[in-house]
Parts: structure tokens; sequence; C-alpha cells
């Protein structure tokens, strides 16, 4: 769904514990203070992220042993939030589904080098219990800076894991952060504003955050089947409401043209910068009032400050990628190997620093991923009818309509109130 304002490196290749920890021999929190919520901080494996100021985000690092996390959770389970990170070389289910047994407010982040490249795998993860999955250290920065932003200044409650005391701002935050990927909720009471609303996610998104938003519904949709030129692999968004993958792409927005709206939409739904190249077909039904152009497209590679596949990322983000802190365990012979061997997996698949694609789940995704065509139909689809047509006919050398009206009379007479 297309929104508008109404007024508008590698993650550290080895690991240490988190740097500057501000707490008390007992594990209790000491200079660092935040009304309401407590957070702790579980790093599992035998990496940690570590990057300058992060220990001073939460207020106590906790160790790995799930007895010890539960106990600490069940002390005061309305306001000690634990977020864990898992980073191993190999992706740890069992893992994941222990640690969302901890409770519904408890954040997941699984590390690994394959986040962006394993469709299979990625949406296991989520379905095992993650809340996020990535192998961007800026995304993974930025997260932790919004989990930790939320400090139970309010008297809210999410009607997902009803976590209480949530400002009207965090509640907007909260939302999106931990359950984009759980059902929506329909006809449900807004507990902000008290309306009833069919679809509160939506409805969160556009009247409770720091912009009130307009919902803008043309009836045209322009979708893109995005193919990366060095493999073949095609990119891939995975929905929110636990829908599964589908073709970047949605509304086009009044002013736009079809082209500028399918980049957006790809922008905005998998975090990737996209050049169009051609045209694969035109709908049109009920009369007009539904109307539809899938293009075909490629990945513009992100560079400079673009390679963090984040636009508006500010300085502080932006920090983690010019100025990480590297640190393999001398003392931990297995942790350093464990390292080595994460390292050595991201440098021998450098595509997908050069194309890298969203993680950060929000309104509008749980984030993207780049997928082969033997592994599409293992995969669980929004929708298995466009996948399954357009990205076989691409991969096996099928026809593309040029980008020119003149050339494809079609799209004046389906959109003559658009530009291509």
């Amino acid at each position: 769904m297309v929104y508008s304002i109404n007024h508008k490196a590698s993650f550290c290749k080895c690991i240490s514990y988190v740097c500057s920890m501000k707490t008390t021999c007992k594990g209790r929190a000491s200079s660092v203070a935040m009304a309401g919520f407590v957070h702790g901080l579980s790093v599992h494996g035998p990496t940690a992220v570590v990057t300058k100021g992060l220990g001073e985000m939460f207020n106590q690092r906790l160790p790995e042993d799930l007895t010890h996390l539960l106990t600490w959770v069940n002390e005061n389970p309305k306001h000690n939030l634990l977020t864990a990170v898992i980073a191993k070389p190999a992706w740890d289910y069992r893992l994941i589904t222990a640690l969302r047994s901890l409770g519904r407010t408890c954040y997941i982040i699984v590390w690994h080098s394959d986040a962006t490249e394993d469709g299979i795998a990625r949406i296991q993860a989520f379905q095992s219990g993650a809340n996020m999955v990535t192998n961007n250290p800026e995304h993974l920065h930025e997260a932790l800076q919004h989990i930790t932003s939320i400090h139970g200044s309010g008297n809210f409650s999410c009607p997902w894991c009803e976590l209480g005391g949530l400002s009207e701002h965090e509640l907007w935050r909260h939302q999106p952060l931990y359950h984009i990927y759980e059902t929506d909720k329909l006809d449900a009471q807004c507990p902000a504003c008290r309306k009833w609303t069919s679809g509160l996610t939506r409805h969160i998104n556009l009247y409770h955050g720091p912009t009130q938003l307009v919902d803008e519904r043309t009836g045209v949709f322009a979708l893109a089947v995005v193919r990366r030129p060095e493999d073949g692999k095609f990119l891939m968004v995975q929905e929110r409401y636990g829908e599964g993958y589908w073709l970047p792409g949605g509304g086009v927005d009044n002013g736009e043209s079809l082209r500028q709206g399918v980049i957006r939409e790809a922008w905005e739904e998998a975090g990737a910068d996209i050049a169009v190249t051609g045209i694969l077909t035109v709908e049109s039904f009920h009369r007009g009032s539904w109307r539809r152009i899938i293009f075909l497209a490629e990945p513009v590679p992100f560079v400079g400050d673009r390679a963090s596949g984040h636009r508006d990322n500010g300085g502080a983000a932006a920090a983690v990628l010019a100025d990480p802190i590297l640190a393999v365990s001398g003392t931990d012979s297995a942790a350093a190997r464990a390292a080595s061997a994460i390292a050595a997996a991201e440098a021998s698949d450098p595509l997908w620093h050069r194309y890298r694609c969203k993680t950060l789940p929000d309104v509008e995704s749980a984030g993207a991923c780049w997928v082969s065509v033997q592994e599409l139909e293992a995969l669980p689809l929004r929708n298995a009818s466009e996948p399954l047509t357009w990205i076989p006919w691409v991969a096996g050398g099928g026809r593309v309509l040029p980008l020119d009206s003149g050339a494809v009379p079609e799209v004046a007479r389906v959109f003559p109130d658009f530009q291509l």
C-alpha cells in the first residue's frame, strides 16, 4: 500500500562482547536509566555485535543461558524487555523457538550471511519466531535503536502482545517492528483513539505516527520482476502478516508515472533501487477500475552512503559502517574459528554486499530476499500466479516489450491518465 504525507559493510566479522556495558557486578542496571522499561541484551553464538555506543543502548547485558533469561523476564514481565541476537554460522531454529517461548515481547534478531540469499531459511526463521533476519550492520544498529527508544512512557497497550505503558508514538514504532509478520487485527478497536477499524496495522501507521498520512488509492498498480544480472536471482518481498513472498510493487500515486511508482514501491517494500528495462504485460479489469502493468527491471548496485540499503539512515546509523569495532576474541579459539567461518562465507559471495535489500521490518514488509527459479516453488507465496508466471518467463528468455508507448499501444489505451 502506498502512503503519502499530508502536509511529508559487512557485519563486524568477528565477535567479542558488547562494549561499554554499564551494569553492576550483580548484573543490575546502574548508570543507564530509562523510564518504565528495562532493556536487556543477550547475544547467542561466537559473535557479539560490537559498535561504538552500542552498550549504552541497553540497561543490562544478559548471558546466553535460557534459564537465566527466563528468570530475568519473569522478575518483572511488564517491564523487563529482552532483545536476543543470534549470530551463528548455521541457522539455529531450535534456539529461535526456545527464545520465543520466553514471551511475545522478546525481540529476536537472527544475524546470518545468507539472510537475503536463502529464501527458505529466512522464512523458516520467521516461522520459528524471529522478528528480524539480517546481514546488514546498519539495519541491525537501527533496529536496536528503535527497540531501546521505547521507554514505556504512556498508557496504551499493544493489542498483539499486550505490552502496556506505550505512548502513542511508541505504539506506532512498536507495532511493525515487533508484529509486522503476524496476522493483522481486523474489526479491532485502536487503543490510542478508541476508533474501530477494519485493519489496525494500517490505522496505527496512518493516524498515530509523527505525521498523519493519507491513504492514496488510484486503482493503478505497477509490479516489477527484478533480475540480478550476475546470477539470475530474482528479488522477492517478504510480505507482512505472514503471507509469504511476492513481487515488489504496489499502487501508483497520483502525479507519478508508472515507472516512478514501481521504483518507489521497490524501494519501500524491498529496499532496492531498480532500473526498469522493459514491459512484460499490461492488464485491465472491472471496466478499467483496476489496472496493472508488470515491468522487467534490474537492481542498481549500492555505492557510497547508499550501501546500507536504507535511505534516511542518519549519521549515527551510518557510523556503524564507517567505523565498526572489529575484534576477534584471542582467548576463545572456538569463537575465533566460528567468526572466521562467517567471514569466509561473507567473502565468498559478495553479491549481497553489492545488491543489498531490506532487512529492517516496517509497515511495508518484513524484508526482502534474492531467490533462484529453482527454489521458487518451495517458497510460501502470497499469490502464486504472478511469480510462477513471470519469473520462469523471464528466466527462460520470454519476450519483453520495449519501454515505448508507441511500440506498445496497450499502455496508452489502458493508462491514458498516467505517463509511462
